[in-house]
């Protein structure tokens, strides 16, 4: 079935979804699982794969990355979801319309296709329960312009200073492109997401560092 899709769009939108929407993915759980998963990561690689969703439609993207820093610098990043248009390029909107601790209702709004077409959605976003010590954030679109869009970061500590993480993405926007495309293009938004994640949190541990001394 063809489904609708821009390069772009995934690239500026990975990154919104957040949220408390169930969503039935495998998650690595305890040292044996975390050690095989940080298997060919040591030098700063990203591992990225498609996840089935459902039979014969779009499949989720996924990447597991290393972020040289201590978890609670990563979650402060990955959970301040009105700092996500600050970082990731193309964002125009990231406003949290609603929030109770860590769950939030966030509308994100982000222009493509040189600025010819917006993507937006209004996202429910915050923890789910801990898998051992990977802490979950999942997020499910409530309303929006696209068919789809779930999302799931895995956030695991592996020393005091560095992070396993793990993103994974499905979006499906309304533009007619094969579902073998948007998959592709799901995987290649979580790759781009965790460099982008890499940065934002070691411009945040620098400014730390310079106000510290």
């Amino acid at each position: 079935m063809a489904r609708s899709f821009r390069v772009l769009s995934l690239s500026v939108m990975c990154v919104v979804a957040l949220g408390t929407g169930h969503i039935a993915v495998a998650t690595a759980q305890g040292p044996a699982s975390i050690k095989a998963m940080l298997a060919g990561l040591e030098d700063g690689s990203i591992r990225g794969s498609e996840v089935e969703h459902i039979p014969g439609s779009v499949r989720w993207g996924r990447a597991v990355g290393i972020v040289d820093a201590p978890l609670a610098d990563v979650l402060a990043v990955v959970e301040n979801y009105a700092g996500y248009q600050t970082f990731m390029p193309h964002f125009r909107v990231s406003k949290v319309l609603s929030q109770r601790g860590s769950s939030a209702l966030v509308y994100m709004q982000a222009s493509i296709a040189r600025d010819t077409m917006n993507l937006w959605a209004q996202m429910k976003v915050g923890p789910k329960p801990n898998q051992g010590e990977t802490r979950i954030i999942e997020g499910k679109m409530v309303e929006g312009n696209m068919d789809t869009m779930l999302a799931r970061w895995e956030v695991t500590p592996i020393d005091a200073n560095r992070t396993l993480v793990a993103f994974q993405l499905l979006m499906d926007p309304k533009l007619p492109l094969p579902d073998s495309f948007v998959s592709s293009e799901n995987e290649i938004a979580t790759k781009k997401t965790l460099r982008a994640l890499r940065r934002v949190v070691a411009e945040r541990l620098k400014k730390t560092t310079t106000a510290a001394r």
